[in-house]
């Protein structure tokens, strides 16, 4: 009777093990079939970074002295990392991909109504005239002293058309700014000698570049690995007959950081920095 609880409790020992993420590991039989076992854990990470490019108007140097307000003369942009995650599992979406349609250049400006040739200067006088033209205009008809027959769905057409051909104007005092959010993701399969993997680089004004970029800050995913404890599984002995190799995964943090700034952080088991040890099956008749 002793022989069959010490059995029972060798097999539920064992049982509890396995669930616990303990795998068996090495080359043995499995229901008839040669079975050859190497668990692997992988970690995907990710990380978003919005971009925003300003271009100058072509006017711009004229904005102070035609309309009154300066303008920007420099080209620029701006990048910021907006997200990150960790997927213990691999993502089931697509990567973030998504961009602002820049404001296509027009053939014939809205300010040209002939067809004489003018200077940069010229050209910009014009436009800023249309641009007070317009805003009288459309102040006339919200207030009832032009167009007393435009209402309803033709007034509404009307200041649409006015906003469309000033933003035009404007946008080449002004100039435009595009916008764009990408994320980059990353799938790390570590070994048990490194806890430190870099993935990219960010560099600011510019955005991710390849690690081979020293310019910008490191994008790196760090392990911690936690203790393993196999004080629990029945461990086995020179006098112990049915014995199997198994791994226990180590617990672990996972943190990404860019530089010295911590991004993200998540707890997942890996098996690489876990324990290989031998333990004791029952045996079974």
């Amino acid at each position: 009777m002793k022989r069959i609880y010490i059995f029972i409790a060798a097999l539920v020992v064992t049982a509890s093990a396995f669930a616990q993420g303990v795998v068996r590991t090495g080359l043995y039989m499995e229901n008839g079939a040669m079975v050859y076992s190497d668990p692997k854990s992988s970690v995907t990470v990710s990380v978003t970074v919005k971009s925003e490019k300003f271009t100058p108007g072509q006017f711009a140097r004229y904005a102070q002295k035609l309309l009154g307000v300066r303008a920007s003369l420099a080209e620029r942009e701006q990048t910021s990392i907006i997200s990150s995650e960790i997927y213990t599992t691999p993502p089931q979406t697509a990567p973030v991909n998504e961009a602002s349609e820049p404001i296509a250049e027009v053939e014939l400006p809205a300010y040209k109504v002939d067809n004489r040739v003018q200077s940069v200067e010229q050209q910009a006088a014009a436009a800023a005239d249309m641009i007070f033209s317009l805003r009288r205009s459309r102040k006339e008809l919200i207030t009832g002293d032009a167009g007393e027959n435009v209402f309803g769905a033709g007034l509404a057409a009307a200041l649409a058309e006015i906003e469309a051909q000033e933003q035009q104007c404007l946008t080449m005092f002004y100039g435009t700014t595009t916008s764009s959010t990408v994320e980059y993701r990353y799938t790390i399969t570590p070994t048990a000698a490194d806890t430190n993997y870099i993935v990219a680089r960010y560099r600011d004004g510019v955005g991710v570049v390849p690690t081979s970029d020293l310019s910008g800050d490191p994008i790196m995913v760090r392990f911690t690995p936690a203790e393993v404890d196999t004080s629990a599984l029945p461990i086995a002995g020179e006098k112990d007959k049915v014995k199997a190799q198994v791994i226990v995964p180590a617990e672990c943090g996972v943190d990404m950081l860019c530089g010295t700034v911590t991004l993200t952080s998540a707890q997942m088991t890996v098996y690489q920095y876990g324990k290989r040890v031998t333990i004791a099956l029952p045996v079974t008749k």
